[in-house]
This record gives C-alpha cells, structure tokens and sequence, in this order.
C-alpha cells in the first residue's frame, strides 16, 4: 500500500509541477507539458509518454548522467496510469534513437535495468523492460560479455514471465530418471522451486503439504504442484529431503533452472494454466493457499 500510495504522489507532483519547469533552451531534457483539455489521468499521461524524450538532446544528455537517469525514472513512473500501446510505442521510439550506438544502447539498457528489473526496481515490470534487453543483446556493436547479461535477461523473460507459455524443460526424479514440465496435466500447475538447505523453502513447502484445500485440488485433478530443485540431481540433501516430499507431487532437480527462470528469491513460485501459460508469480505462498481455498470452495459447493 505504501508503495502504491507513493508511486500516485509521484505522479501527481509530476503532472502538477515538474513539467512547469524552464524554457526548452535552459532545460537539459524538458518535459511535455499536457493541455488543460485534457483532464483525465491515462490521457494526460499517455500525453507525456509519448513526447517525453521528444525535444531531448541526447547528445548533452548522457554528459549528464545522473540528470539523465533521473528523468528516465520520471517516465517509467508514469508508465503504469497510461495506456499499454502508448507505453510500447515509445520505448520503441526511445530504443530506435540508438540503434546505431552500442553503447548509448547499452546505457540505455542498464537504467532500464535499474529501473524495471534489478532488486531495488521502482516499477518492477518484465513487459516493459523486454525491449530493453532484447535490444542490448541483439546489438552488433555491444561486446559479447557485455551481450551476455541481457541475453540471460531475455530468455528468462521470455520462458517464464507473465503470459509466457514455459518450455518443456526435462528434470531428473530422485529415482534418477528423466521428466519433463510437459508431464505436468490437470487444470492449473503450481512450480515451486525450492532447496532442502532454505528454511522458507521448508516451510512453505510443509504448509503447501499440509494445506486441505491444496490437497483437495491435487486429488480432484484441478491442480498439479511440481518440486524442483535448482541444483545438481546427485546432491545427497535434496535426495534425502524428497522421501519425505507428497506422492501427490512432482518432484525433481533441474540445475539449468536459473537459465529459464528468475530465482533471484527462494522459494520461488509461479502458477500456470492447463497450457503452462504463467498466470502469476513474485507472490508469497500465502497468497496462492488463499487462493486455493476459495477455489476449493467454490468447487465443493458446486
């Protein structure tokens, strides 16, 4: 809540005074200025979106780096009140500015990184900063290992981000055979990555083992729950911790995990639909058991 009520203030100092600023000739990068006719909050950001980096001199902008980094944050906050094809419509805009320039491309790219994906993200959004990175590891004139991040950062986003269908990764069971996500059936599949040695990992994993309603959906087909450990199939903790797992699960190691999803948190959860499309994720388990209680209701009651 403090978050949200931080991000309207934001705006509303954005829109009410920070535009009201110099003239374009004093002004490093000045900001669009909406018409008094329009009066609602999505047009007049949607205004500002779309012609923020209009009148901006690049070239004296990214001698100033931290004025530069400031204003980029000014307009991702405004992205979440517009709408979402005047959102992509400029960040194809702005990106399309360096398509010659590997490294205006790149520092584009890295506050684009600090402001939408990196632990400390003010707007953490995966849609929005996809561009960013597809654009930082595709370009021709950006070294390899400086590619490397953003082309990790791609496939991530790509296998495993909201609206994403995930891949049919294989895994290995503790009985040493090989499994894949495509394995997976019924009407909606929980992943929980989770290691043996993270203590919030064991307890959500006893609280999803143990939850009613989660095993009243695992029993009725409605929800299949997958285990996988991001570690090495041999490790002789996550051998001894799977005996004790639920039958009802899937269980497996898959060390590759961090190539096709974020596990930058642990636990780390993500719930799909009946075609591994990912329906939700970044949630603590709290909030998918309460889920699973309302569904489970709703499914007794019918």
């Amino acid at each position: 809540m403090k978050k949200i009520f931080a991000r309207i203030i934001t705006v509303a100092c954005l829109l009410a005074s920070a535009f009201q600023s110099k003239a374009a000739s004093d002004e490093l990068i000045p900001r669009p200025l909406p018409p008094d006719t329009l009066l609602n909050l999505q047009p007049r950001c949607d205004f500002i979106i779309n012609r923020f980096w209009d009148r901006c001199n690049f070239e004296q902008a990214f001698l100033h780096p931290q004025e530069l980094n400031k204003a980029f944050g000014e307009w991702i906050m405004i992205m979440p009140h517009a709408s979402a094809d005047t959102v992509h419509a400029s960040i194809d805009r702005l990106i399309a500015k360096f398509a010659k320039s590997g490294p205006n491309t790149l520092r584009i790219a890295e506050m684009a990184e600090n402001w939408l994906y990196s632990d400390t993200a003010q707007f953490r959004s995966e849609e929005v900063y996809l561009p960013f990175t597809k654009a930082a590891a595709t370009h021709k004139k950006i070294s390899k290992a400086e590619k490397a991040r953003f082309a990790q950062q791609t496939q991530i986003i790509e296998s495993s981000g909201l609206g994403k269908r995930v891949p049919d990764l294989k895994f290995k069971r503790p009985d040493g055979s090989s499994g894949s996500l495509a394995d997976a059936s019924g009407s909606s599949v929980l992943l929980f990555f989770n290691d043996p040695e993270c203590s919030d990992c064991n307890l959500a994993r006893v609280r999803l083992s143990a939850d009613f309603n989660t095993n009243q959906l695992l029993k009725a087909g409605e929800l299949t729950i997958v285990s996988l450990y991001p570690g090495d199939a041999d490790s002789k903790e996550w051998l001894e911790a799977a005996k004790s797992y639920p039958d009802t699960w899937i269980v497996g190691a898959m060390p590759d995990a961090d190539l096709y999803f974020d596990l930058r948190e642990s636990p780390t959860l993500l719930f799909l639909n009946k075609d591994h499309k990912v329906l939700a994720k970044d949630m603590p388990v709290d909030h998918y058991l309460n889920a699973f209680r309302i569904v489970n209701s709703q499914t007794t009651r019918h």
